[in-house]
């Protein structure tokens, strides 16, 4: 249903700040891809909220559609708005940025960012190690392993799945517990009383798999940032071997980076002072034979 032109334009006007004037030097299209960047940025548009469309900002503000359609194309390539095939354009979700100073679980990695972190128990099987799962777990090749996979979600979008292959300690983790805890880490911690220490993660860009495209809700071609991880307890055994796929459209990496090593100042040859005149060496030697 369409809103009335005079109540459409009061929304427009007041509530989402969008206005352009005609007798201005800069166009009209860069007037209004400012004026709805403002409203992103203020959350007077906020993230997931679909956009007015394009018929309906051309005629609240006087517009052209094709001016509308040069500043939402602009704010698209920018990042800010998206536009999602059959629905119209949304304000894009902010990416969940993890920072790799500390071992930090998912859940508590996405509330502590302002999310509402979700999980969704994909499947749990025990399987034999492979060989790269052998070796991250210290483990033959072929012993038993639990697998727990999980559909990970921030804001009730999907953002990854992750793969956990348990260490044997771990092999009779509670999928009760798991499911109310909603954390991994908590639930190694109220059943075995053990918590991760410290990891060694590798992050790398790759094509997601057919299951990865079904429940990320992505296509084919678009790249997902696979992590891998191994996790150790204080006491230096090895706890969990995690593969994980994320959105690459929804995720981001962030390192902290010090000041560069560059060791202790050149301060060049030491002054070998004011030369001495010629002949001074030889009269000096002299003199002492003297005396």
């Amino acid at each position: 249903m369409t809103a009335p032109p005079g109540e459409l334009r009061r929304h427009l006007h007041d509530e989402l700040g969008l206005s352009v004037d005609k007798g201005a030097p800069t166009p009209a299209y860069l007037q209004l891809r400012g004026r709805l960047a403002a409203a992103v940025a203020e959350e007077r548009l906020a993230p997931g909220t679909a956009l007015p469309s394009e018929r309906a900002l051309a005629e609240g503000l006087g517009l052209s559609r094709m001016t509308v359609r040069r500043a939402v194309e602009a704010l698209v390539e920018e990042k800010l708005l998206e536009r999602r095939h059959g629905s119209g354009t949304y304000v894009r979700n902010r990416p969940l940025e993890q920072t790799f100073d500390r071992v930090q679980g998912f859940t508590d990695e996405a509330r502590s960012l302002g999310f509402v972190a979700g999980t969704t128990l994909l499947e749990v099987r025990q399987e034999p190690a492979d060989d790269e799962t052998a070796a991250a777990l210290g483990l033959d090749p072929g012993e038993p392993v639990l697998v727990v996979t999980r559909l990970r979600t921030a804001d009730e979008r999907p953002l990854a799945i992750q793969s956990a292959a348990l260490a044997p300690p771990y092999a009779t983790l509670s999928l009760d517990l798991l499911r109310r805890e909603e954390s991994l880490y908590a639930t190694l911690r109220a059943q075995f009383g053990v918590v991760p220490h410290h990891a060694h993660q590798t992050v790398h860009a790759r094509l997601p798999s057919a299951l990865e495209q079904r429940w990320l809700e992505i296509g084919p071609h678009q790249p997902v940032l696979g992590l891998e991880r191994v996790t150790w307890s204080s006491d230096g055994e090895v706890v969990e071997y995690v593969q994980s796929a994320y959105r690459g459209d929804r995720y981001r990496l962030a390192l902290d980076l010090g000041p560069p090593d560059l060791g202790p100042p050149d301060l060049g040859p030491a002054d070998p002072g004011p030369a001495e005149p010629a002949g001074a060496g030889e009269d000096r030697s002299e003199q002492e034979e003297r005396t």
